[in-house]
Parts: structure tokens; C-alpha cells; sequence
């Protein structure tokens, strides 16, 4: 400690002592220059000379100086940076993008644009099966746990081409929990959403590998902003759970999502999908996947000052990838009014290979309502009603409501939500206790 001091001490005067020294150099090299023309006689030509080489040497001093300045300045913000101790800790406020004004992520290319993105969506989840009540931490299949990379070149006006790698990481998920899992449930690693190349033009966008079918998401078109709450897809807040037989005073082997579904087309899958540029608010799209199977469908946007309008329909075969289904038939539509006020259908019919089978349909709607209750971020809330009927078997009632609430807080990029949901079957020849649950939780994006 006292060599550091005695180094520090030593330093300042080394510091001053040159401060000084440079200071005084042009004065003593003016006074120089005038006692050297007192001593002979000199011309009025030969003073103006010497006085233009005496404002070069002021000049050429306060360059110095300035350089000086700044080198001393670098200096001592080198030095406050290493004042930090090194066990200190990191605040959030200190992970924020450089000064110098790079991306925190950055492409090993610099032709390419990347961009890193995701969420983390944690809940706890209570189910009542009509004859015991438990509690669960899962995560929320309304909307994983996500993390994903964009990548994208464009390299002339109108055309791109662009990547997409998507996984997710479902630690318990909410639609796979049930009596007898409780815990652990899911495998507990990643599983593959997107992986993708696509090109853009100004003739429309194509894509291969793996991503959205052109009818995925079809029958899940909804403006409510409670989505991640609850939707279409009735099986996400409890579909693992098995219905309670009260005839045999035993959990029966049947779940929720044995008997309910959106028939959202083909899902992700390994395909070729082509876009239509978009005219009006309608697009086009189409999609094949290995085995045969493909689709088609149609999708349909328009906003006005007092409505927001969104629309999508869809035809799919899954050729040989199902040895159930023949082919489906579904959409949706959501209808969002200026006064936050928003109503949602869903339906499709199947058409199943066994002829001798009845076709499955399923219907879906929901009354929504947005607001701004607080500074904090918009307010939604809604309520819904599914029903499918020969999903499982011939004969199936399968019926389910809910209630959806969901807190926006905007500086936080986060979501509060609560959600209610209750499970009816009627199967004949027995006597399913409803399944009830409620989900709470949060949903973080980054």
C-alpha cells in the first residue's frame, strides 16, 4: 500500500513538474528571442519574421497541450473503470447495449442481419378431478417456453432470403401433467419448432424445412389478447388429466385431449410452403410435406378507424402421415371493435378413413373485451365455449368453457394471466366426473 502511495506521489510530481516546464516554454523562448535582438541591431522585416516563427511555436505548443489533455483524460477513465472492484456485482442496468452502438448479438457474417428473441411462460396449475384436488408447476402449452434465431440477407430492393431456428423446452407442460405424472413430465429438453431457409421476392416468399404448414394456426385466428390464457386449442391448461370414472371409483384411462380439438390443419411439419404476396388483405399459400400429404389455405386481414378484422380458412390432407384421417376442413374469424369490445369463432368438420366412423366436427367461440385499466398496460378478459362431438368415439359430447384474464405491464414485457377452464364428456355407458383447473402465471419476452 505505501509503494503504491509513494508510486501515486511520485507520478503528481512528475505530472506538475512537466505542466510547469511546458507552461513556461514559450515564454522563455520569447524572452530568448527578444533579448537575442537587443544585442544587434535588426531590421523591421526581421522582427516580423521572428514574431511569425514565435505564433508558429505558440501554435505548435497548444496542439501539444490539446493532445496532452486528452491522452490524460483516456487515462483516468481507464483508471475509474479499474477502481471497480472485481467481486462487484453486475446490475441489470449495466447489460445494456455498448456505447458504441454494435448489437449485443451479432452475425459471424456481416452481410447478414441477426436477431435473438423468446420467452420464458412459468404457471402453476390447480385441477380438481371430482374426486381429488392438486397443484402443479408447468409450463404453459398456450404459449411455451421458447428461444429463437432470425437470420436475414437483402441483397437487392424486393429480395431476401432469411433463416429461422426455433426450439422449445416445456419443463412440465400444462397440457401433458396428470394424476399419475406430476412431476418431470415432458422429457426435460428441446424439441424442434422451426428450422427453416426461406427466400423472398416480390412474387411472394418460399420456404423449406421445418416450420408452419400453410394450414397451421388456421382455426386459431383470435384478437381477444387473452391467447395466452386460453383459445381454440382447449386441450393447453389441463389436457392431460384423466377423466374420473365415478361408476368404477377410479381414474378411467381417457383425457381431455382424446376428446377435444381445433383440427388445426397439418401443424409444423418437414414442407415446401409458397406465400402469394398479399392483395388487399388476402393471401394464398399452399404446402407438402413428405408421405403425400399437403394443403391449402386462405387468409384474410382489413382495419378501419372503428374495426380490426382477421380471418383464415384452410383444406388438409395428411396423405400418408395419419392412418386416421382422411382430410379436414376448419377456420376461423375474430372481429375486434374500437371499443376494445371482440367476438372469436372456430369450426371444422374431418372426414376420417374408416368409413365406417362417424365424421368429427368441432365448434368454438369467445366474447372478449380490451381496456386500459391502468398505466401499467392494457387489460383483456373473455370468456369461452368448445364443443366436439365423435372425436374419440361415436356418440362423444365433449363440451368445455372458460374464463381468461390477462394484465399487460408494458415496461416489464410482461404478462399476468389467469384462466379457469372446466372439462365435460358425455360418453354413453359412463359416468365422467368434469375435469376443473385453474392456471396462473407469467409470461416474460425478450
Amino acid at each position: 500500500m505505501q509503494i503504491k502511495l509513494a508510486n501515486q506521489t511520485f507520478e503528481n510530481s512528475r505530472s506538475l513538474l512537466g505542466a510547469v516546464v511546458h507552461s513556461f516554454l514559450p515564454c522563455l523562448m520569447i524572452v530568448g528571442l527578444l533579448l537575442a535582438g537587443t544585442v544587434q541591431p535588426v531590421s523591421a522585416a526581421s522582427i516580423e519574421e521572428r514574431l511569425e516563427a514565435l505564433e508558429q511555436l505558440l501554435q505548435q505548443e497548444r496542439q501539444k497541450n490539446e493532445v496532452q489533455t486528452r491522452t490524460i483524460e483516456q487515462l483516468q477513465e481507464k483508471l475509474d473503470a479499474m477502481a471497480v472492484p472485481a467481486s462487484a456485482s453486475v446490475s441489470v442496468a449495466d447489460t445494456k447495449t455498448p456505447a458504441t452502438g454494435k448489437p449485443v448479438v451479432q452475425s459471424g457474417n456481416d452481410k447478414v442481419n441477426v436477431k435473438l428473441y423468446g420467452q420464458l411462460n412459468r404457471a402453476v396449475l390447480v385441477v380438481d378431478d371430482g374426486d381429488s384436488t392438486k397443484a402443479y408447476q408447468v409450463d404453459n402449452d398456450n404459449s411455451s417456453t421458447r428461444f429463437g434465431l432470425l437470420g436475414s440477407v437483402m441483397p437487392d430492393e424486393g429480395w431476401g432470403i432469411g433463416t429461422k431456428f426455433e426450439v422449445e423446452f416445456e419443463s412440465n407442460s400444462s397440457s401433458a401433467v396428470n394424476q399419475d405424472e406430476q412431476n418431470g413430465v415432458g422429457g426435460n429438453n428441446f424439441h424442434e419448432r422451426w428450422a427453416e431457409i426461406f427466400v423472398q421476392s416480390p412474387y411472394g416468399k418460399l420456404s423449406l424445412g421445418q416450420g408452419d404448414t400453410a394450414s397451421n394456426s388456421t382455426s386459431e385466428v383470435d384478437l381477444s389478447g387473452t391467447t395466452v390464457a386460453g383459445y381454440s386449442d382447449l386441450n393447453a391448461v389441463a389436457g392431460g388429466m384423466f377423466f374420473y370414472d365415478d361408476e368404477t371409483k377410479d381414474l378411467s384411462v381417457t383425457k381431455p385431449k382424446d376428446v377435444f380439438s381445433n383440427f388445426d390443419g397439418l401443424g409444423r411439419d418437414d414442407r415446401i410452403r409458397y406465400d402469394t404476396p398479399e392483395w388487399s388483405g388476402l393471401s394464398l399459400s399452399t404446402s407438402a410435406i413428405s408421405g403425400g400429404g399437403g394443403d391449402v389455405a386462405l387468409r384474410y386481414s382489413y382495419k378501419n378507424d372503428q374495426f380490426k378484422l382477421a380471418a383464415a380458412t384452410a383444406y388438409s390432407n395428411p396423405g400418408s402421415t395419419s392412418e386416421t384421417i382422411d382430410d379436414t376442413v376448419n377456420g376461423s374469424v375474430s372481429l375486434l371493435h374500437s371499443s376494445g369490445l371482440n367476438l372469436t369463432f372456430a369450426g371444422g368438420i374431418r372426414d376420417l378413413k374408416d368409413s365406417d366412423r362417424d365424421d368429427p366436427s368441432f365448434f368454438y367461440t369467445k366474447l372478449g373485451y380490451r381496456t386500459s385499466l391502468c398505466k401499467i398496460g392494457d387489460t383483456a378478459f373473455s370468456i369461452d365455449y368448445g364443443l366436439n362431438d365423435d372425436v374419440k368415439d361415436d356418440g362423444d359430447e365433449a363440451a368445455s368453457f372458460g374464463a381468461q384474464f390477462v394484465q399487460y405491464i408494458d415496461k416489464w414485457s410482461t404478462e399476468f394471466y389467469l384462466s379457469f377452464r372446466n372439462y365435460d364428456l358425455d360418453r354413453s355407458d359412463t359416468d365422467f366426473e368434469d375435469v376443473t383447473a385453474l392456471l396462473s402465471g407469467l409470461r416474460v419476452k425478450f
